[in-house]
C-alpha cells in the first residue's frame, strides 16, 4: 500500500468543487454547501466554484493534486467535464476523488457525503459509475494524443510498433474508462482537452 493511498477510516476533510456555466445551478449549491459547513464543524468543508468550460480542467487537477491526502475531494461538473477531467488525473490521485455529474447532484447528497465521508469515499463508483475510476495507461494517453493529431490507427501502429487492432483495443479501453459511448464521442472529448491544453 502506497504512501498516499488512503483507507475509509483517514479522511480529515472534504473538499467540493463545483463547475458549470449555469449561475442558478452555482448558486443553488453555494448555498447548500454553505449550509452544509455551518452544520459540520466537526469536519473541515470546504469548496470553489469555477465555469464549466475546457479550461477548468488544469485548474480542478492542480486542486486535485495539491490537497492533501486525507482530503476527500468531490468534483461536481458535466459529463463532458468529468470525462476530459479523467484524461488528466493520475491514478495515485484519483483514489480520493469521487466526480458526481451535475443534472444527478442533489442535496441529499451533498448532505449524505457532508454526514458520512468516509462512506461516501467507500462508494465513490456510484456516483458516476460510467467511468473515471479508472486511470489511463501511458500507452492509451500517448494513442489519445495520436488520435486528437488526426493519425489513423494504421499510423499509431506503426510509431508505436504495435498490431493496428491492439490500437483499436487501447481506444475501446479508453472510451470505457472515460465513459465515452461511441468514437464521435471520443474524439469531441479529446478535441476539448487538447484544446484547452493548447490554449493555457
Amino acid at each position: 500500500m502506497s504512501e498516499q493511498r488512503i483507507g475509509y477510516h483517514d479522511i480529515n476533510d472534504v473538499y467540493f468543487h463545483v463547475a458549470s456555466n449555469n449561475s442558478f445551478f452555482m448558486q443553488g449549491i453555494s448555498c447548500g454547501l454553505l449550509k452544509l459547513r455551518q452544520q459540520h464543524e466537526d469536519i473541515k468543508l470546504d469548496y470553489t466554484l469555477s465555469e464549466g468550460s475546457a479550461r477548468s480542467i488544469r485548474l480542478i487537477a492542480d486542486i486535485i493534486r495539491e490537497k492533501h491526502h486525507a482530503t476527500l475531494i468531490v468534483v461536481i461538473a458535466s459529463a463532458a467535464l468529468l470525462n476530459m477531467l479523467s484524461l488528466s488525473i493520475e491514478h495515485l490521485y484519483r483514489e480520493r476523488v469521487i466526480f458526481i455529474v451535475a443534472s444527478e447532484c442533489r442535496a441529499a447528497l451533498l448532505t449524505q457525503i457532508a454526514y458520512s465521508p468516509d462512506n461516501a469515499w467507500v462508494k465513490q463508483a456510484q456516483y458516476f459509475p460510467k467511468g473515471t475510476q479508472a486511470a489511463l495507461t501511458n500507452r492509451e494517453k500517448r494513442i489519445c494524443y495520436y488520435l486528437f493529431r488526426g493519425y489513423s490507427p494504421k499510423m499509431i501502429g506503426a510509431i508505436l510498433g504495435i498490431n493496428i487492432k491492439t490500437v483499436s483495443s487501447h481506444r475501446v479501453s479508453v472510451m470505457k474508462k472515460i465513459g465515452c459511448a461511441n468514437k464521435i464521442g471520443l474524439y469531441k472529448t479529446l478535441r476539448f482537452y487538447y484544446g484547452a491544453s493548447a490554449e493555457g
